[in-house]
């Protein structure tokens, strides 16, 4: 059943318009649960209001290009949502973004009511973001205003890259098409396609070196989601086992570097099936617990835990 007032509904039809070029008839009448008549007539109504609607068939809705809105007015939730992410936002960019953030927050705020300003003050001093303090953002920074350029200018990057887990220190030399920045619990990422492994990667800015935008042109497949990179790798992935103390679990399940794939809980362990691509990351997060985590099986897993420790105890003699 729809209970929005006709009003609401027009404006409601005009954004999803604005937003979603070319939409159907049908696809309105789904949207806000009317039927294809009703939506011909509020597109009329629209039209009458000299919003400049186009319609053709085959083709479906869309709005002249270079139309805008009037100013609109905010609710508190939605003022206080748009500047706490302005300043949350801000505080992840560069100073030309955080500049941009703050105009925006600028703008937001100036739009309101003097009561409504007062009640978004009130609860914006409850509410906060901390992004942490990183000693290499000037880096950081550099590295993402080149990137920002070349997805800007659909142009390759060529970059110095720092792998954790390598069989050498010294960085790789990659040439990567940008199709996507993102920031996954504070650490900055971008993800493109890979010319040396010759598929989609993903690359952590604080490791990136020399960054370069290259004169050559690229086009980002039109296919392309960022729920792509949330994928699993096609890595080879290996089934460990391992022995958690009851008492540290709940610290073990945050971030961890491996996909759970069983829990056996026991009266004072729990023991977890995991699966990784990477022996050396387990490992290294095994060793963080000290005496409240073993490595179980594989047998090859075991020992080379136990080799690690060795040479952690050759340090210390």
């Amino acid at each position: 059943m729809n209970y929005m007032n006709r009003t609401d509904r027009l404006f409601a039809i005009l954004l999803y318009i604005q937003s979603n070029p070319r939409c159907r008839a049908e696809d309105l009448a789904n949207r806000f649960d009317i039927t294809k008549r009703t939506v011909y007539r509020d597109i009329s109504a629209l039209m009458e209001a000299d919003v400049p609607v186009i319609g053709k068939a085959g083709e479906g809705y869309s709005i002249e290009d270079g139309y805008f809105l009037p100013p609109v007015s905010f609710t508190k939730d939605e003022a206080l949502l748009l500047i706490l992410g302005a300043d949350a936002v801000g505080q992840h960019f560069d100073a030309q973004y955080k500049k941009a953030a703050r105009s925006a927050e600028n703008k937001i705020h100036a739009s309101l009511s003097k009561d409504l300003k007062k009640e978004v003050a009130y609860l914006k001093s409850y509410i906060s973001f901390f992004s942490g303090i990183n000693s290499e953002k000037g880096k950081l920074n550099d590295a993402m205003q080149k990137i920002r350029r070349a997805i800007m200018e659909k142009k390759s990057l060529a970059f110095r890259y720092y792998k954790r887990y390598s069989d050498t220190t010294e960085p790789m030399v990659r040439e990567v098409d940008p199709y996507a920045v993102m920031n996954f619990y504070g650490n900055w990422a971008m993800s493109g396609y890979d010319h040396l492994r010759k598929d989609l990667r993903m690359f952590r800015l604080d490791r990136m070196e020399t960054v370069m935008v290259t004169s050559k042109a690229f086009e980002r497949p039109k296919n392309f989601r960022f729920s792509q990179l949330a994928k699993e790798d096609q890595s080879q992935k290996f089934i460990y086992q391992v022995k958690i103390s009851r008492d540290i679990f709940r610290w073990v399940k945050e971030q961890p570097p491996y996909k759970i794939i069983k829990t056996q809980t026991k009266k004072d362990h729990v023991i977890l099936t995991i699966e990784s691509s990477n022996e050396n990351s387990i490992i290294t997060w095994l060793i963080r617990w000290g005496d409240k985590a073993e490595a179980l099986s594989p047998s090859t897993f075991r020992e080379n835990v136990k080799s690690t420790l060795s040479k952690l105890l050759t340090i210390y003699k």
